[in-house]
């Protein structure tokens, strides 16, 4: 197949998953806490652990019923098309085989990377029944993969992020299976990023030649009323446009904190193979970040890690970004290198630029040459997954 334009990062939403999926295949003593649908007066439902989470086909990656004028970019989807139709018997257009296929041909895009069910980890406390709720989503993704277009539908797994020496068996029977990386969550992990006791897991990666992904959920630091608890998802009920919009602002700055612990873990320098991306993380906020990781590294880390080269040398050598739109990008690229950022088009999300991916892709890449522009929009992302005609 002749690849033009790969998408390194779009979606499968637990919300588009089969409503069965997690159900049909639980063991007898947690067939009432695995997620399911019920029927209810406006739709089917998703639950799981009693709790009522939202629409089945709801708005990725949460469980919203569409509104009209809540999110532009929804707004626009709906007018080309796409639809979030609750009624038993719809077909979500994600986790349908030809109607996915269709949205891509409508995009201009060739092929994709797909990440599942993000946010699963919050939903799912039990350590025992989130792994075990990844590795159903993984068996799942690789079939559907086959009933799709293997060449150009291919999903990451789920990793689990309850422990080391599992998330590093999974990394290995993923890849037996065919897929070709895998999304591990860096919320609600027993211990940080930068913890040698992951060590494991990035050598299973670089042994199967496995890249790992970090994807952004939201950034956590933001303040919310103090007697609320509200979720990334939720709004503010005083100020909830000011809220959304100021946590939108912030999304991707959960980046920072996953670049700067991989690279001072020293994964990088103990296992040259091994590779990372930061998804739906963006570009320009990272030579930033970068110059201030080797000042601090080198003020205060430098005696104990000693690293032979510094950490922002170590990204460029095994580290990518995946972004959707970035007008700044180009006076960047040459600190942060034009072989490490991919492009994506966040399908089917609210910062999605699907259908219009290729005017996108114009404004964000304006005055790059056409090599690079392949790089971003597709042979970086197909040189990192093993992608080839």
């Amino acid at each position: 197949m002749d690849y033009r334009l790969i998408s390194g990062d779009t979606h499968i939403d637990m919300t588009y998953c089969p409503g069965d999926l997690w159900s049909s295949r639980a063991p007898a003593k947690w067939k009432s806490l695995a997620p399911h649908v019920q029927e209810q007066d406006d739709g089917l439902h998703w639950f799981m652990e009693g709790r009522d989470l939202g629409m089945w086909n709801g708005i990725g990656p949460v469980f919203m019923k569409y509104q009209a004028g809540a999110f532009a970019r929804f707004d626009d989807m709906r007018r080309h098309g796409f639809d979030w139709d609750h009624r038993p018997g719809a077909r979500p257009r994600p986790t349908t085989p030809e109607l996915r296929l269709a949205d891509l041909d409508r995009d201009g895009v060739d092929a994709e990377i797909v990440y599942g069910c993000l946010l699963l980890d919050d939903y799912i406390a039990d350590l025992e029944r989130r792994a075990w709720a990844m590795q159903v989503y993984n068996d799942w993704a690789a079939d559907f993969a086959r009933r799709s277009d293997p060449r150009r539908v291919f999903p990451l797994a789920m990793i689990p992020n309850t422990d080391p020496q599992l998330a590093a068996a999974e990394v290995r029977r993923c890849a037996r299976m065919g897929l070709r990386g895998g999304d591990l969550p860096f919320k609600n992990m027993p211990f940080p990023l930068y913890h040698h006791e992951w060590y494991p897991v990035w050598e299973a990666a670089a042994e199967c030649q496995f890249p790992i992904s970090f994807h952004s959920t939201g950034f956590t630091g933001m303040q919310a009323p103090r007697t609320l608890h509200i979720r990334w998802s939720d709004n503010d009920p005083k100020y909830p446009t000011e809220y959304r919009v100021a946590r939108g602002a912030l999304f991707q700055n959960d980046g920072m904190e996953v670049l700067s612990s991989i690279l001072v873990s020293g994964a990088c320098q103990k296992y040259p193979a091994f590779r990372f991306v930061l998804a739906e993380a963006g570009v320009t906020w990272i030579p930033y970040v970068l110059d201030r990781l080797d000042a601090t590294y080198y003020d205060r880390g430098h005696k104990h890690l000693n690293f032979p080269s510094p950490p922002s040398d170590y990204f460029r050598r095994q580290g990518y970004t995946t972004f959707q739109q970035d007008r700044h990008l180009a006076p960047f690229l040459s600190v942060i290198g034009e072989d490490n950022v991919i492009w994506a088009s966040d399908y089917p999300h609210a910062d999605s630029v699907w259908p219009e991916s290729r005017q996108s892709i114009s404004r964000s890449l304006l005055g790059l040459s056409d090599d690079v522009k392949r790089k971003i929009t597709c042979t970086n992302v197909a040189g990192l997954y093993a992608i080839s005609s």
